[in-house]
């Protein structure tokens, strides 16, 4: 089996649907029904970036900063939608042997076989968490690259439910494959981590943490004010760690985030190079993560690889993927989120618990198991 991948994703930092498109990049040519894997960037056939994934990312981040930029200009949005898709589909126009895989979202016109992945919908559902050419232009390619592919694949069984009501779809033809956790994800002893803390001022076991970009869609307002309302004893003994770069309105979370930094009960990191994530992950009292709306939520994954109880939101996919793992709360009663907290650090059978099952779960969900089961999908398209 052919395979064309579009990559137009992959750039550092890698996160989400890059670190999904970095794997399957990497790993599709691997498999042995695979004959061959060519790639499609913004129209143009092109080799796979090279990345060092544990190096320093802030050069790569501030070109990824550059693109978003550009991306949210109207013109610029406008000029990109209309000449990439017509560069793919005159660059495709002679593979007549191969599947065509899109992994963000956009499936451009051609004859090919082909399968798109829509990791959410939240432009659908929410469409205030984005800027306004995200959203005028995701609802005018998504519908499209849905009618033009053979099938659908996303990340969870919860978005695939609303890709079929969205899109009115059967079961058939919208594919769930979880997505899967990185190996350098693991729990750690206090001698590996003391070292790796002390540069941020931490102690193994004695902070919450959260990670993702600073964002309305995350709930960070009311993580914040759940945390402003525990013991104060609670606060000062383990304060809250936030890690994650600024994005799309989020001027009036980073004045809470300053707010609780200035009273002593918040740190906030910023970026953080991708090699020190899983040192922070595993040193962590608590992950806590109530989002308002995920497509996955691989970071609640992340941290039960790592060895920590999860807080998460009792909505979308994120109970799913924690699989009974987590303590679940209600994303918009602070007051749930705040009891959640509690007993999360201080209920010692509870973590306990936690931490197991919470590492049972997160070994299933392997990036080998993700391209094991995409194949299969390959398979079903091949053979329509």
């Amino acid at each position: 089996m052919n395979v064309v991948l579009s990559i137009e994703a992959i750039h550092p930092p890698l996160a989400g649907v890059g670190r999904y498109a970095w794997e399957l990049a990497t790993r599709l040519p691997m498999q042995s029904e695979i004959n061959s894997v060519r790639f499609l960037s913004d129209g143009f056939w092109s080799a796979l970036p090279s990345l060092d994934l544990g190096s320093n990312q802030q050069n790569s981040r501030s070109g990824s900063s550059l693109r978003q930029r550009l991306g949210s200009s109207q013109l610029v949005s406008y000029a990109y939608g209309k000449l990439v898709p017509w560069l793919a589909k005159r660059s495709l126009s002679k593979c007549t042997d191969s599947i065509f895989h899109g992994p963000n979202y956009l499936l451009p016109d051609t004859s090919m076989r082909s399968l798109v992945t829509v990791h959410d919908l939240s432009v659908f559902r929410f469409p205030q968490w984005h800027p306004a050419t995200r959203v005028r232009r995701a609802m005018k390619v998504i519908p499209e690259s849905v009618r033009r592919a053979s099938m659908i694949l996303t990340d969870s069984l919860a978005t695939k439910q609303e890709i079929m009501q969205e899109f009115s779809l059967r079961t058939d033809q919208v594919h769930a494959v979880p997505l899967g956790v990185d190996s350098i994800f693991r729990p750690r002893t206090k001698e590996e981590l003391i070292p790796l803390l002390k540069q941020f001022g931490l102690k193994p076991d004695g902070y919450s943490f959260f990670v993702s970009t600073i964002e309305p869609r995350k709930n960070l307002t009311n993580l914040l004010a759940a945390y402003a309302n525990l013991p104060v004893k609670v606060r000062s003994r383990w304060p809250l760690v936030l890690v994650g770069a600024p994005g799309w309105q989020s001027e009036e979370i980073h004045k809470d985030i300053d707010r609780a930094q200035r009273e002593g009960w918040l740190k906030y990191l910023g970026f953080v190079d991708q090699n020190i994530l899983p040192a922070l992950y595993a040193g962590c009292r608590l992950f806590t993560y109530p989002s308002w709306y995920e497509g996955f939520g691989l970071p609640i994954a992340e941290a039960m690889a790592s060895g920590v109880p999860v807080l998460t939101s009792n909505c979308s996919s994120m109970p799913e993927v924690a699989d009974g793992a987590a303590m679940l709360v209600e994303p918009g009663d602070v007051a749930s989120i705040c009891k959640g907290i509690l007993q999360a650090l201080e209920d010692k059978d509870w973590r306990s618990n936690a931490i197991e099952s919470g590492r049972i779960r997160a070994s299933a969900l392997t990036w080998d198991a993700c391209i094991g089961n995409t194949v299969m999908a390959y398979n079903v398209v091949k053979n329509r």
